[in-house]
């Protein structure tokens, strides 16, 4: 597996010390296959001085990678409105720990996530829109994030995919990938600590009254 890219926001810096940096104006950030950071982040830009009015960049860990300037399939990105990159707070780690929160509370499993971040076209804020994706492929879900508070904007929906299996009531077993791995640790943890409390009062009980209903004992 390819390392991850590092922050998204760490690309803009980038940008702005390229020839375009004064002209382009980014309409898009997005990273994909993230497990759960992507291996690169491609920037979208508006920029009348480029070939088509479009200039894509890809970054990884704050570096470019590649640039190129489309002239198809790119028709609707002139009526984009551009990120207000001054106003982002909320990068793609941080984007995570709340996919992954949501997640787990709606016990709904993922092995990767696709990242998007845009202008919504009605609050005209940047929002994070996160799919996500189980071992086949298949989407599970999606989320809207503020990339400006971390507010929840649209709540995590699972998709008709879920909704449809046999399996699909909510359950804690039901957790897989990336959800699954850090849940069933956080899981275990805190039973390991429920389980060390109760052997510790259980030993109190038999010292005092000389029989033992609480906990397990210290050898078990």
């Amino acid at each position: 597996m390819a390392a991850p890219a590092g922050p998204a926001f760490s690309g803009l810096q980038a940008i702005s010390t390229q020839p375009y940096g004064a002209t382009a104006r980014t309409v898009e950030i997005r990273g994909e296959r993230g497990a759960p950071q992507p291996s690169e982040w491609i920037f979208l830009m508006s920029d009348a001085k480029a070939r088509g009015g479009v200039r894509e960049v890809t970054m990884s860990d704050g570096r470019i990678t590649a640039e190129r300037t489309p002239l198809r399939g790119m028709a609707d990105v002139a009526g984009m409105v551009p990120i207000e990159t001054r106003n982002l707070t909320i990068d793609a780690d941080e984007v995570f720990r709340i996919v992954h929160r949501e997640a787990v509370k709606s016990q709904l499993g993922f092995h990767w996530l696709d990242y998007t971040l845009r202008t919504d076209p009605q609050s005209q804020a940047p929002v994070w829109t996160v799919k996500l994706f189980d071992s086949m492929g298949a989407q599970v879900g999606m989320i809207g994030i503020s990339a400006t508070g971390g507010t929840v904007v649209s709540p995590l929906q699972a998709s008709s995919v879920v909704r449809a299996r046999p399996d699909a009531t909510p359950s804690a077993s039901g957790l897989s990938g990336i959800a699954g791995d850090v849940s069933t640790a956080a899981g275990r943890a805190a039973k390991n600590t429920e389980q060390s409390t109760l052997r510790f009062i259980g030993s109190l009980q038999e010292v005092f009254t000389g029989e033992r209903t609480i906990g397990p004992k210290e050898d078990e």
